[in-house]
């Protein structure tokens, strides 16, 4: 009788361990088999973001997509994918120019500065430089640029010109970009707004944003001044 209770005590015992043993190693796979989703989501995100262009970032007034670095001359880069970096005229400058009647660019061999006069336009009669964001030799001129193109798509269709960079990093470090560029491209147009007129209003649309082509309501001594504050160039 005893020994049958003993054995009986020890199978139970027996039992509990084995189920013990067995609900262990489910959990282990288990909690494997979660971590390992979690990282192949990670991962699939990580894939999938870096397939994606990357998108402009909205706020206030403006947008700049996060691979365009702007100049205060306000011109803009962006590194493209063969190597070369294209330059535009930001939104901004797109604002106060208006609809573009002439626009003079560096032939392709010419070598650009950084900060230096590089592409002339004019509209309404009033002529303006503006200067190339980075150094390098011009290997591409946006010859057939429609000034509608331009206007509507400033980072995108509206380049003027791509150069081969000779000194990226270093230009690259001189120019604004990410948050710091949305940020000091709308205090330059509330600072425009203000300069332009006692009643800046009318200067703005409905909703407050710069009305496109502010050159047209500016007298030709304003145009000078405003001209070598904010695009760095004197007037030609």
């Amino acid at each position: 009788m005893l020994g049958h209770d003993f054995l009986s005590g020890y199978s139970a015992k027996l039992l509990e361990y084995g189920l013990a043993v067995a609900y262990l190693v489910m959990f282990v796979g288990f909690w494997r088999y979660v971590q390992g989703g979690k990282k192949a989501a990670k991962a699939a995100t990580v894939s999938d973001a870096a397939r994606v262009p990357a998108a402009p970032v909205a706020t206030g007034w403006f947008s700049i997509p996060a691979d365009v670095r702007l100049h205060p001359g306000h011109t803009w880069a962006r590194m493209e994918a063969d190597g070369t970096v294209a330059v535009g005229l930001d939104d901004l400058g797109h604002r106060l120019v208006g609809p573009v009647e002439r626009l003079e660019l560096p032939r392709p061999g010419v070598r650009v500065e950084q900060g230096e006069a590089a592409v002339m336009l004019g509209a309404d009669g009033k002529e303006i430089a503006l200067v190339s964001p980075v150094e390098g030799e011009v290997v591409a001129a946006n010859r057939t640029l429609e000034p509608t193109d331009a206007a509507a798509s400033p980072y995108g269709a509206g380049w003027l010109f791509k150069v081969r960079p000779l000194r990226w990093k270093r230009d690259r470090a001189q120019l604004i970009g990410g948050q710091a560029a949305l940020d000091w491209i709308e205090e330059q147009g509330r600072l425009l707004a203000r300069r332009l007129s006692p009643e800046p209003a009318a200067l703005l649309q409905d909703g407050g944003t710069p009305v496109f082509g502010i050159a047209r309501e500016i007298d030709p001594e304003g145009w000078e001044e405003i001209a070598r504050e904010f695009f760095h160039t004197q007037e030609a």
